[in-house]
């Protein structure tokens, strides 16, 4: 006859099942969290070295994860491709990568800074906000000018580095400007008339700290207009006379052909008669083309879009008067 357990020992065995269960539940955790946290530690580290190579190539400095994956620096192992933190399981595309240059490479940090819109795409105004640390502030005098596609005219027309996060410390050479005009400055500060008369060009500036971390380059860049110079004139006789039975007259054509070259455009044209200044000229035209019917004195003004006016004064004396009011 076979003998069974006796309730003493069916509860001496649950007791040390439980103590088991009870060891071994904490370490089967812990080594799943070691394995979530080694799991997410390579992932930051693949987001780095991806983020390198991609300011490297780009020379940016602030990007989403989001980015390094459509641009393919990086890669998910998902169809919708997010990436996931296996600690928290939160969705980590739209975290911010700060890149450093160092020597001659960057160094990517990974920040805890996240900002994601409903639809899973990444909120771009706060990218521009980190990567907008600096502001260039156009003025003309006193005057801020909002808008830098306009053109300007004048002089006193300055730029002007400022940072609400930054000290703007041009000491040592720090600051640094550049355009394609060929104007370069190392304040922070510059007059951007005091070159050229007419302006269309790409200024940058460029501020560098370095410290015990290494080197950190913040840049911006803003296109400025400016046309102090004023119009050509070319005076094209048509040479076609008409004769006015009526009159008994003959009238000339004439066509202004004005060339604001690279500069603002021109606006409108006055053809007037003994006339010696474009200064107090009311009713400008848009039509170039003419038609005179008395020799003498003529004044030729042209005018630009930012107001600079170019004159010429010319003589006209082959209108010949008919002779039908002789006969």
């Amino acid at each position: 006859m076979n003998k069974g357990f006796t309730l003493l020992e069916l509860l001496a065995s649950i007791v040390i099942l439980s103590t088991i269960i009870l060891i071994a539940v904490p370490t089967i955790n812990n080594v799943a969290d070691t394995i979530k946290r080694n799991h997410y530690k390579n992932m930051v580290k693949n987001i780095e070295v991806a983020a390198s190579k991609y300011a490297f190539d780009t020379k940016e400095e602030v990007t989403y994860v989001d980015t390094l994956i459509k641009e393919g620096y990086l890669s998910s192992d998902r169809e919708d491709d997010l990436i996931v933190n296996p600690e928290n399981q939160e969705i980590i595309n739209c975290y911010i990568v700060t890149m450093n240059k160092v020597s001659d490479y960057y160094e990517a940090k990974l920040t805890k800074e996240n900002y994601p819109l409903e639809d899973n795409n990444c909120d771009l105004t706060k990218l521009e906000e980190k990567t907008k640390e600096i502001k260039l502030v156009l003025k003309k005098g006193e005057e801020v000018i909002s808008d830098n596609n306009v053109w300007l005219k004048g002089d006193n027309i300055t730029l002007e580095a400022i940072s609400d996060n930054l000290n703007i410390d041009c000491g040592n050479n720090k600051c640094l400007w550049s355009s394609s005009s060929g104007i370069t400055s190392t304040t922070s500060k510059i007059d951007i008339t005091s070159n050229s008369e007419l302006i269309n060009s790409l200024y940058n500036f460029q501020i560098t700290y370095e410290n015990e971390e290494g080197i950190k380059r913040y840049k911006e860049s803003i296109n400025i207009k400016v046309d102090n110079e004023k119009p050509t004139i070319k005076l094209e006789d048509t040479k076609k006379t008409i004769t006015d039975p009526y009159q008994g007259t003959l009238t000339k054509s004439i066509k202004i052909v004005a060339n604001d070259g690279r500069g603002s455009g021109i606006l409108s044209y006055y053809l007037g008669y003994n006339e010696s200044s474009c200064a107090n000229v009311t009713n400008w035209y848009d039509n170039n083309k003419f038609t005179i019917s008395n020799n003498g004195n003529y004044l030729i003004c042209v005018k630009d879009k930012v107001g600079n006016i170019a004159s010429e004064s010319i003589l006209i004396d082959n209108i010949e008067t008919s002779n039908n009011d002789e006969n």
